[in-house]
């Protein structure tokens, strides 16, 4: 089972951000997946919060309620010959 922790790597030094893996302690040696992260984790956060949904994406713009009427008439196909 793969766990993940938090840290952050300062040249060869990790500093851990939250609780240490408890199994660390006798191994000299141990294999990690790393993930370098384009932004903080604050950033990754607020973008996460700010997101809105589409119905809240199309309320805000500033069509709505202008009277525009963007339905169109339907499709009812056509003729294909083989």
């Amino acid at each position: 089972m793969l766990r993940t922790y938090k840290a952050i790597i300062n040249n060869d030094r990790l500093k851990w951000l939250e609780e240490k893996p408890d199994n660390l302690v006798d191994k000299k040696n141990i294999f990690v997946y790393v993930t370098i992260l384009d932004k903080k984790e604050k950033e990754i956060e607020e973008q996460k919060e700010n997101k809105n949904t589409l119905i809240e994406f199309f309320q805000n713009s500033p069509l709505y309620n202008s009277g525009i009427d963007l339905e169109r008439d339907k499709d009812f196909g056509r003729e294909v010959k083989l």
